[in-house]
């Protein structure tokens, strides 16, 4: 009888088990199975029901359809695969999604699978970021912290391209502590790549981190100040390299051999990323059309920017939980420094790049232009995690000390305050909830802040502390994941008490009682009758031409035939401009105009759509199919 030896011994696959188990022999035995259960909530949460999303954004969902069915759509991120204009953001995040659709079919749990796992490793990296200076305990606190607040969880299974950019940042951070510790140059210039890879994913905004990177760097490498000179500048080498080779090649090719960079006036990824994506966005310097304007019940004050903006009833659900405790540890930390840091560099550098990341995040978004979205918050959530994971850790340590106590509870105070303040201004929730979560931690507070006679009584006062300020943020998260998004803006939480809160105004045009912004945001729902007629026409290198990008964008997942979105996502861009439109009708390019009388309404008179608009009101004859004007362009 022959017998076969197996490629790996048995014994070696039992000791691979046992160590994936346990984890370092160092560890307390606890602490690897509390990590991997941990991750395997996390991946529950943000892996549950995943499909209930559809097609999440569908601005995206289009760009990755037309990725999977051409070639150059997948290079350039198109929105269709006549590659009439790109997406807003470079497309990074268009491929990981269109390579996982190439492997598991074109569905909405294939495209946002990625995502979800995505989030997961971020978690990931997180604890190994905080092992590297803190015990276990703080370490997976700080996991809990990030992938428990409710806009990590939304973003993570949502297809914006977010969640990656978090991940390649933390990446990042990862290989600068390593180039510390190690005194190499190669870990640097990985860091290097990945912020690159981060700029290619959400350009500048994937940059917040680079600040406190580049400080921490410089003031902690044991390397000669020479050679920390030299290994900054290689590593920012590898960054603009990476972050700007995609960008060079597109701006590059002539422009009538690619399709029109979407959200740009002049056709440039470069205009994009400095105007629209920078300082636009930063200084809200652009023009918005009086027809456009958000309705003034929803504008009672012309901008809410200031240091409180995260907390008022726009924002506060996503991120804000416990914003604010982590803010008030960075005030506190000259009191906490030698004992968070113990005299190591990389400690000191984790905090310096921490306390940097949150404050630029923070103050950016505070007082950044009106154009700030709500999901931009996500920015602050990994500085947050890893800063309440440094604090937890010098209170835990150091917690038969009466300022180690006194600070702690301050801190904790902060985030019950803020998490009473947020559930208290929330429809939906059970009235009992935000006191009865206050009282909670304030009992556990008073347990705790005169030294506990026992350890029982001390471990079960803290596990009810860590359950009072987490409660908010895991409810909230938790109905996130029941709930169905779509559209660009997706929001965390229940409706807020306020009745100007963008909560109402997107519920209002989700209803439809704002039809131009119901376009914008969520697309207009497409009727069977002009899905039909799309997915039938042959011929055309697009079905139809309509606007704006969501509902293009809809017209085109719904038929499975190229969708022209005329000015880009929010119908403003000069793609195409009307002469070119008239060269692709002529040339049989379009068979069908796809008309959306309330959107042109709000666009201003002199403005390529309007222009095509009434060109074609005035050499086609209009069609009616269900509640939809429709003209033939091509016979």
């Amino acid at each position: 009888m022959i017998k076969f030896k197996p490629a790996v011994p048995i014994s070696m696959i039992q000791a691979a088990a046992r160590h994936f188990l346990r984890g370092r022999t160092a560890d307390p035995i606890w602490e690897r199975p509390a990590l991997l259960l941990i991750l395997a909530a996390n991946t529950l949460l943000y892996c549950w029901n995943l499909g209930i999303n559809g097609w999440a954004n569908y601005f995206y969902s289009a760009a990755v359809q037309s990725g999977l069915l051409d070639t150059s759509s997948f290079f350039f991120g198109s929105s269709d695969w006549g590659n009439s204009i790109t997406v807003d953001k470079p497309p990074l995040s268009l491929w990981i999604m269109g390579l996982s659709v190439r492997l598991f079919g074109f569905n909405p749990v294939a495209m946002l699978l990625p995502q979800a796992f995505i989030g997961v490793g971020s978690t990931l990296l997180i604890y190994a970021i905080l092992k590297r200076c803190v015990a276990g305990a703080a370490a997976l606190f700080g996991a809990v912290v990030f992938f428990t607040t409710p806009i990590v969880t939304l973003m993570s299974r949502y297809n914006n391209p977010d969640p990656l950019m978090l991940l390649l940042m933390l990446g990042a951070l990862w290989f600068v502590l390593q180039s510390i510790e190690s005194r190499r140059t190669l870990p640097f210039v990985a860091a290097g790549v990945l912020l690159g890879l981060a700029f290619m994913t959400k350009q500048l905004q994937g940059m917040l981190s680079l600040p406190g990177l580049g400080l921490a760097y410089l003031i902690y490498s044991p390397q000669p100040w020479i050679q920390r000179i030299r290994v900054v500048a290689a590593g920012t080498a590898a960054l603009v390299l990476t972050g700007g080779l995609w960008m060079t090649i597109v701006d590059l090719i002539p422009a009538g051999s690619r399709p029109y960079i979407g959200g740009s006036p002049n056709n440039s990824v470069l205009e994009l990323t400095l105007g629209y994506n920078g300082l636009d966005r930063i200084a809200g310097s652009g023009v918005v059309p009086d027809a456009m304007q958000v309705p003034d019940t929803y504008r009672t004050v012309e901008s809410d920017a200031g240091l409180f903006r995260l907390l008022n009833a726009n924002y506060n659900q996503e991120a804000s939980w416990l914003l604010f405790a982590a803010l008030s540890s960075v005030l506190l930390i000259p009191l906490m420094w030698k004992r968070i840091t113990r005299g190591h560099a990389v400690s000191k550098a984790l905090l310096v790049i921490s306390t940097v990341w949150l404050l630029t995040a923070y103050f950016l978004l505070s007082f950044m232009g009106n154009q700030i979205h709500t999901y931009y918050t996500a920015a602050v959530v990994p500085p947050l995690a890893l800063t309440l994971g440094l604090v937890f850790d010098y209170v835990v340590t150091n917690r038969h000390s009466a300022l180690a106590r006194l600070l702690g509870t301050f801190i904790a105070s902060i985030g019950l305050l803020s998490s009473w303040l947020i559930l208290q201004g929330t429809l939906g929730w059970p009235a009992w909830m935000p006191i009865a979560v206050l009282g909670t931690g304030l009992t556990a507070i008073a347990a705790l802040i005169v030294r506990p006679p026992t350890q029982v009584i001390q471990a079960f006062a803290a596990g009810l502390l860590a359950t009072a300020v987490l409660f908010g943020p895991v409810v909230t998260s938790i109905h996130n994941v029941t709930l169905s998004f779509t559209g660009s803006n997706p929001l965390s939480g229940f409706p807020s008490k306020n009745p100007a809160g963008i909560s109402h105004l997107l519920e209002s045009l989700k209803n439809n009682e704002l039809p131009w912004g119901h376009d914008i945001a969520f697309g207009r729902q497409p009727d069977s009758a002009v899905v039909s007629t799309l997915t039938m026409s042959r011929g055309c290198t697009w079905a139809a031409a309509s606007y704006a990008s969501q509902t293009a964008a809809r017209l085109q997942l719904e038929s499975g035939r190229p969708v022209m979105p005329l000015g880009g996502f929010s119908g403003s861009d000069p793609s195409p401009t009307l002469e070119e439109f008239k060269a692709d009708v002529a040339a049989g390019k379009i068979c069908y105009f796809v008309q959306q009388e309330s959107f042109v309404e709000v666009q201003a008179n002199e403005s390529q759509s309007t222009l095509i608009s009434k060109w074609i009101e005035g050499n086609y004859q209009p069609e009616r199919l269900d509640g939809t004007t429709v003209y033939r362009l091509r016979n």
